[in-house]
């Protein structure tokens, strides 16, 4: 064989490697965006039920009006939230509230006498599940993106393709840090 012949043989599996490991960063960098439209999906589904328990609430615990207004507002802070970790903080927040209003609900018999509110209890327990599992898929797909962004070859395309790490959010850093600058 010559030389030649070896050189190009060389160079051709050499491109077929780097192709192999940015079709696999591309694919990744999809599947990160898909896994987080569906924690948005997930949101959004959530964020839907809320105004019927509300008016549940209102309308057959008018003693838990206070509790009501709270969740409202921290319905409101939600939607308003710009960065993710602020969505994600002000989400944590809202799920405290929401799961503190149906503690509450729990104690009032003429709500759990209604079928459309253990309806909307469940529908609320099965939304919060599936969104615990979408941001499951989101951490498990983010850390294999990072994965791949720090190992050889990603971590040379990375560059090219200006491809960076994705964050995590973790609820209780977040948490600590707010308790620090609102302290």
């Amino acid at each position: 064989m010559s030389p030649f012949f070896i050189a190009f043989l060389c160079l051709c599996a050499a491109a077929a490697f780097l192709t192999r490991a940015y079709l696999r960063l591309l694919s990744l960098d999809a599947k990160c965006r898909a896994a987080t439209a569906a924690v948005d999906a997930e949101l959004a589904n959530w964020h839907a039920l809320l105004p019927a328990l509300t008016g549940v609430m209102c309308a057959f615990a008018p003693q838990e009006r206070d509790a009501v207004d709270m969740v409202a507002r921290l319905h409101a802070s939600g939607r308003r939230a710009g960065s993710p970790q602020a969505k994600l903080l002000a989400e944590a927040r809202l799920g405290d509230g929401v799961h503190g209003l149906l503690a509450r609900a729990q104690a009032a018999p003429q709500l759990q006498a209604l079928d459309n509110f253990r309806e909307l209890q469940a529908a609320l327990d099965e939304t919060e599940r599936r969104l615990a599992a979408a941001r499951r898929r989101l951490a498990a797909t983010t850390a294999d993106y990072n994965r791949a962004l720090a190992r050889f070859p990603g971590n040379l395309l990375a560059g090219r393709l200006r491809l960076t790490p994705r964050n995590f959010y973790d609820i209780a850093v977040d948490r600590a840090e707010a308790a620090k600058t609102s302290g």
